[in-house]
This record gives C-alpha cells, structure tokens and sequence, in this order.
C-alpha cells in the first residue's frame, strides 16, 4: 500500500476539488462565506480561493487547531504536524475576519483580523410538560434501556403527572448528569469507566442514584460501549446511557439534566469545549476536565468543578 503522506495528499487534493466544485457551481454566489475549523485541510485553502473567485468575505471560526488534532494521530514533531501549524496560522492571515473561542487562541494565532464576539445559545431549562415529553419519546425509541430495571412499571422513572396533568420531579428521580462528544481522543471517557466504581460506592452511601447521559457520535463509541457493559452489572446506583438525538431533543435534555460533564481535554490547550457553553445556557453547572485554556469558561468553585484525575472525577459527580 502507498505511503500515508502519499495517500493524505492524494485525499486532500480530491477533497479539495470536490470542495471547489460543490461551492462554485452548486451554491448560490454568497457576500460572505462563513468557516468554521478545524477541519482545516483542504477547507481553509477551498473556502479563501471560492472567496476570492466569488468576491466574497470570508470569515473563520476557529474552535481548535487541526495541527494539535494531527499530533494526536502522528506525533507532536512529526514533519506533517509542523506543515499543518504553518499552512493554518498562514493562511489565517488571509481572512476577512475571524472568531475565536479563547484569548489564549487569539493570541497564539497573532493575527490582527482576528475579533472574540459575544456568543448565545438560546438554551434554557426544560419544564415539567417538555420533560415528561422527552422521556416518553426516549423511551419509546428504545434509547433508555439501559434504565429497564429502574423504570417503574406505571409512569415515568424521572417525572410524574398530578391530578390536573401536571408534570413534575419524581420522587426518588436519579439525578441526571448530562454530556456530548465526537468520541476523539481529546475527549479521554476511559477516566469515566475508572470514576463509576467510586462513584457508585459513594452515591450507594447516600441511598442516592444517578443517570450519565451521553450523546453524540465517532469512532471510540464502540470501544467504550464494550468496556461499559462489562462493568454495568458491578454498578447498583449508577447508569450510563449513549445515545444519539437531534438538536432540538438535546436541547430539552440539556435543560432537563441537574448536571453538565465535559471530558474535553484539548489537543492544543488553547480552546474551549461548546458544549460547556451548552450547558451554562441551560442553567446548569458544570463538572469539566481541567486544561491551560479552560478558567476563561469555568472558574473553579464558582460555575463549576475542575477534575484532573478519575478520582476526583468521582468526588465531583458524588
């Protein structure tokens, strides 16, 4: 087989020109054409060449480094790795404008055009009736049987209906600890799998249950799912459900949840998980993996909790 540097050029090339086509001959001529990074390759160059050719802005929002994501692949001084920093913090230099999500970024990026705007989620907690909604669809799709055995037989194990209709808490109801991921290798869920036995001690202590709800696709699912359900029988009070939902049912089941998760760790050290903004849009407080870029989201103590290792990890969630 060719080698891997032989075979990446030969892919960016096609996905170049594949990229070209699609925005010059099958989209309308835009006033401004609007990037979001990483993936920087071959989407930078198409996107500054289509602006050009159309007259077109264009504006990039960067929410990581596809340099640092390769490094993750290769290694932190391999030959492609350096070649993608300087092919990003180049070509950056060529946008109309561009948004970033820390001011260690922009200043890594030293780049004058480069502008941090105010960002909204338009997230914000669910009621009882949306709640009770959600959970019935979950359940109906099949997306919460991994909670079989807590569900009550008449009704729901999270909400519950009075005598005029109206949805509210279960008694009992576990707590919800709600996360999101791409399931890459900057996002280390293996710290999780080491948190749940201590977590289940601890929550079985304070006759108290929880439910980690976890959404999202990418290549280490599979593997964690295997690990999980090798440990789920050892659990009693604790469950772990992935799952995939739409935007809109994410939405409600972040407003629905009591607590947000981030196992974001960040190839680069220098961006910031969206999903932490997510779940402060929602009204919940956060429980995220520490790194250099992270206290400009979640300070310590005050909008959230910060955990390096698995055991803290542990004590957080408890």
């Amino acid at each position: 087989s060719l080698p891997f540097t032989v075979r990446a050029i030969m892919r960016v090339s096609m996905l170049c020109v594949q990229l070209m086509g699609t925005l010059l001959r099958r989209t309308p001529c835009p006033r401004l054409l609007l990037l979001q990074t990483p993936p920087a390759i071959p989407s930078l160059v198409a996107a500054l060449a289509v602006a050009f050719l159309q007259g077109a802005a264009l504006v990039v929002d960067f929410h990581n480094f596809g340099y640092s994501l390769l490094a993750l692949k290769l290694r932190k001084g391999h030959p492609l790795v350096r070649a993608h920093l300087v092919y990003e913090q180049y070509l950056a230099r060529f946008a109309d404008g561009a948004f970033c999500v820390t001011e260690a970024m922009r200043k890594f990026l030293e780049a004058g055009v480069l502008t941090l705007l105010p960002f909204t989620t338009g997230l914000r907690l669910s009621s009882g009736q949306e709640q009770g909604r959600l959970f019935a669809k979950l359940r109906k799709a099949g997306l919460l049987r991994a909670l079989d055995d807590w569900w009550p037989a008449d009704g729901c194990l999270f909400t519950q209906q009075d005598s005029t209709g109206t949805c509210a808490r279960a008694p009992g109801r576990p707590e919800i600890v709600m996360s999101s991921t791409s399931w890459t290798a900057d996002e280390d869920f293996g710290r999780l799998l080491e948190a749940l036995p201590a977590l289940d001690k601890s929550l079985c202590a304070a006759s108290s249950r929880a439910v980690i709800l976890i959404t999202g696709k990418g290549d280490l699912k599979a593997d964690f799912e295997e690990q999980l359900t090798a440990l789920t029988p050892k659990l009693r009070a604790v469950r772990v459900v992935t799952l995939w939902l739409s935007f809109e049912d994410y939405a409600a089941l972040l407003g629905s949840a009591d607590l947000g998760l981030s196992m974001h760790t960040s190839s680069s050290g220098l961006d910031l998980p969206m999903k932490v903004v997510d779940m402060f849009g929602a009204g919940l407080p956060v429980c995220a993996s520490g790194f250099p870029a992270l206290p400009e989201l979640v300070q310590q103590g005050e909008n959230g909790l910060i955990f390096e290792t698995s055991s803290e990890l542990a004590s957080c969630l408890a």
